[in-house]
């Protein structure tokens, strides 16, 4: 959020802090408001000053460009070549002189234009960088516009601004006036609010329109006001500067003044053309089941009877704290207003806010928490702007319903509390200090051994003091943290043993580093709608050994509808990491992810799964590196099986899934990993129609299994092996088998045939062409023998290659290639 520091100058003295704005940044972010952000206006305005046209000549080499003699006081006289045509001699004009670096970065320097010096330029709104107002040409100022004046003071631009982070409790803190009254606590300052006397000079409010306030438990307090005879047009100068300033676009004069008092008091208000309000009436209420809505951006929006609506005797006109209808928005033709504040219910308006999706700057501050007691008087600052820029007639009898009116509770705490949660002694003088400061109407208890006890009531428009650790805490930050000593505490016992499981994690993610993939950290949240249709059909998940959900677990109030179910899978945050990068241009990555994923076990019990998901997609290349792998999923194969060797597993395989392979998956390029007897996940490519619909190019491999399976008996121990000091000897085969048989049951038959001495299998070609005939292939085998204590006698080898060949072609029906 933007403050601007003039603007602070109306509510409290702080002009002394101009000159040193670094330390009023300091005292912000120490007391919990970061600054993230200090720019000072007049300073894109250096070198530009208020100038007069003393004589205007033909350019002697350029029809199109005149001759300028402008004088910028004090005796200054400057000649500047103009290409515009709406000046002439005696006009007050806007003067960069050199040395001036406009927006854009465009330097003014002493130059020559067609031949003739230049000394400057004369600017339009757009070379400043201001709104332009659709004017052709130089800014032409007033008369009475002070020559030699630095531009950015005449325009009020003479400014600084702050870039403020507010955290969401702060919500008092979201204004001007509230970041005054801020400042005033840790300055110890006089804050004031300059509201001049109402004058009601029209006719009555409730004559006007009629108004009804249904639903008080989602709208405690309403108010309105009429106003006759407004001129709805552009909002003078200041006005529109002040918006401007802090990044808010001026629309017209009416709307203007109710987001200025927004920016100023933290009180949203709503503007209606009352001529547009059918039956002259005002209903607070809930929508109703099914009707359209179309806000002011000319979004159509279907209620369903649960969100809090303005309504005039027909339709919705509003949605309440949230955005306005454009049935009955004000324009040029508005010459009749009623004007709204209100105290909505914060959870009313977040529901609506995150349903649609919308947020704007009244539901950002409603869906927070606004004071209640401000409504009445941001609704006769409003009423008082409007009538000053747009003229019109004030309604008397104005409504204020406020039927229950929110009361805060009293807040009970002792000196003792206060010291033992802070671990130093603190002052109850300063303490009692700071909460008047702070607003609170603060008494004595009574006093005990230990120090006094106080009963503390907080004002309304700080809706985070609730309980007294709040006070605690509000002491610590106004007081200060440095002040609290740094202490180590005491070790009563030893430290707990870590989880398993946590172990065993931090295990697999140092191996997986050290395999050069990097740690993808994505929300458990996912959107219900992706994971369903990325997922599919959830049985096949279960076929491979992963608990499968068709349900997953339903956020009861999700920030959006990207984020509002718990996944039941690793899958669609790491797809959502491959379709990101890929969008922006990174053709190659290798992400892995530990996490849960989560599910209902009963009506009200909920379990998670702990999970260890890789997504590969492309081939890394580059001038010194070009990856041969084809294809990721055989990257992640190799990743999975190196881990799985450095816990020490040795009983496990990969199993080809044909049918039933999850959905997102090629259903030719699927497998499920056994462990130990028992599938515990799945590697595989993506869906070629999956890539297509995300527009993912690159070749992309997913896998994911069941850590807890993997967890089993680890840690695990390390047996050592002696290196034999013998010759290994090697001996190639190569099988003409079917194309559907798995070649790791080959292997797995071959290492069951070759016995101890058989150290290693390598598949090193696969050949497929019309000699060996019709859905045939040609698989080569390496197989490597050694023997831990002699030297292999060629015969031996061999005995054990044609038992391995015997072996091999009994169980499968295949053959050696000739």
């Amino acid at each position: 959020m933007k403050i601007s520091l003039r603007w602070l100058a109306n509510y409290i003295e702080i002009e002394d802090y101009f000159s040193k704005t670094a330390e009023l940044s300091a005292l912000l972010t120490a007391a919990g408001l970061e600054v993230e952000g200090i720019e000072d206006l007049a300073k894109q305005f250096d070198h530009v000053v208020i100038g007069n046209i003393l004589k205007k000549e033909q350019h002697p080499g350029a029809d199109r460009l005149t001759l300028c003699q402008v004088s910028t006081g004090e005796g200054r006289v400057h000649q500047i070549v103009c290409g515009a045509k709406n000046h002439n001699e005696g006009d007050n004009v806007v003067v960069a002189l050199p040395g001036a670096v406009l927006p854009g970065n465009f330097v003014i320097k002493q130059s020559k234009i067609r031949g003739v010096d230049s000394g400057g330029m004369l600017c339009s709104k757009k070379e400043l960088g201001l709104v332009d107002d659709g004017v052709d040409g130089i800014v032409i100022l007033p008369k009475d516009a002070p020559i030699g004046v630095a531009f950015a003071k005449f325009s009020g631009m003479n400014d600084i601004l702050f870039e403020l982070k507010v955290t969401p409790n702060r919500a008092d803190c979201l204004s001007h006036f509230g970041l005054a009254r801020e400042i005033a606590c840790l300055l110890n300052r006089e804050v004031k609010f300059p509201i001049e006397s109402l004058i009601e000079d029209g006719g009555s409010t409730r004559d006007q329109m009629k108004l009804e306030l249904r639903a008080t438990d989602m709208c405690p307090r309403y108010t309105g006001r009429g106003i006759a005879g407004v001129k709805v047009g552009p909002s003078p100068a200041w006005l529109k500067t002040q918006l401007e300033s802090i990044g808010m676009n001026s629309i017209n004069n009416v709307v203007d003044v109710t987001n200025f008092v927004m920016m100023e008091l933290g009180q949203p208000l709503h503007a209606f053309d009352a001529s547009k309000l059918q039956g002259r009436t005002v209903i607070i209420d809930k929508a109703v089941a099914g009707e359209k809505f179309v806000t002011l951006d000319g979004t159509e929006l279907t209620l369903d009877g649960s969100e809090l609506t303005i309504r005039d005797s027909e339709r919705a006109v509003v949605l309440a704290g949230v955005i306005g209808g454009k049935n009955s928005g004000v324009d040029e033709s508005t010459t009749e207003i009623f004007i709204e504040a209100a105290y909505f219910s914060p959870s009313a308006v977040r529901r609506s806010s995150r349903k649609f999706g919308i947020e704007t700057d009244s539901s950002y501050r409603f869906a927070r928490g606004t004071n209640p007691e401000a409504v009445p008087l941001a609704l006769n600052r409003a009423a008082q702007l409007i009538q000053k820029v747009a003229g019109g007639k004030i309604f008397g009898d104005a409504y204020d319903q406020y039927p229950n009116p929110i009361k805060r509770e009293t807040i009970e705490i002792s000196l003792q509390t206060l010291s033992d949660r802070l671990g130093i002694r603190v002052d109850g003088g300063e303490f009692e200090s700071w909460m008047k400061r702070l607003g609170c109407d603060v008494k004595l208890k009574g006093e005990t051994a230990q120090g006094p006890t106080w009963t503390v009531l907080p004002p309304l428009f700080r809706w985070d003091l609730g309980v007294d650790m709040d006070l605690v805490e509000e002491y610590a930050r106004l007081h200060g943290y440095q002040h609290i000593p740094e202490t180590i505490p005491a070790l009563a016992s030893a430290p707990a043993v870590h989880d398993p499981i946590f172990t065993f994690e931090s295990r697999v993610r140092r191996l997986l580093q050290a395999e050069g993939v990097l740690q993808a950290l994505n929300y458990a949240f996912v959107s219900r709608q992706f994971q369903q249709t990325l997922l599919g059909d959830v049985e096949r998940l279960a076929a491979v050994g992963l608990r499968a959900v068709k349900e997953p677990v339903a956020l009861i109030n999700p920030l959006n509808e990207e984020i509002n179910v718990m996944r039941t899978s690793l899958i669609p945050g790491l797809v959502k990491n491959v379709i990101h990068n890929s969008r922006q241009g990174n053709p190659f990555g290798r992400l892995f992810e530990v996490g849960s994923s989560h599910f209902r076990t009963g009506d009200a019990s909920y379990g998670q799964e702990a999970r260890l998901a890789f997504a590969y997609w492309g081939a890394r290349e580059d001038l010194w590196n070009k990856d041969s792998v084809a294809q990721p999923v055989f990257a992640v194969k190799g990743a999975v099986e190196n881990t799985l060797r450095e816990l020490g597993i040795k009983k496990w395989k990969w199993v080809q899934v044909t049918k039933g392979a999850p959905e997102f998956l090629h259903p030719g390029q699927t497998a499920a990993l056994q462990f130990e007897g028992q599938l515990v996940g799945y590697i595989g490519s993506l869906h070629p129609a999956l890539a297509e619909e995300h527009k993912i190019r690159e070749a992309c491999a997913l896998a994911e299994f069941n850590l807890e399976k993997l967890a089993s008996n680890q840690p695990r121990p390390v047996t050592y092996t002696p290196i034999s000091k013998m010759p290994s000897v090697d001996r190639d085969l190569a099988f003409v088998m079917p194309k559907e048989l798995a070649v790791g049951d080959v292997e797995s038959e071959i290492r069951k045939a070759g016995g101890e001495l058989l150290k290693d299998i390598r598949v090193f070609d696969v050949f497929e062409g019309a000699s060996l005939g019709a859905g045939l292939r040609s698989v080569a085998f390496r197989l490597l023998f050694q023997s831990a204590d002699t030297t292999l006698e060629d015969q031996a080898v061999n005995d054990i290659r044609d038992k391995v060949v015997g072996a091999v072609s009994e169980k499968f029906k295949i053959t050696l290639r000739a």
